[in-house]
């Protein structure tokens, strides 16, 4: 995982967990891939290989 900085528009359009959040466990129970990009803004991971609202 990385740090990245993201627009509004693309917070808005990927899944979050807050910081404290477990990626490993999301991943673990099947919501995120085990391929997914993940990158960390601020407090929150964002799942950036998933789009919300379509």
């Amino acid at each position: 995982m990385r740090c990245e900085k993201l627009s509004e528009a693309k917070k808005n359009r990927h899944p979050s967990i807050h910081y404290t959040g477990s990626v490993r466990g999301m991943k673990k129970l099947g919501y995120w891939d085990k391929d997914d990009v993940c990158v960390r803004c601020g407090q929150y991971i964002y799942n950036l290989s998933k789009v919300v609202g379509r």
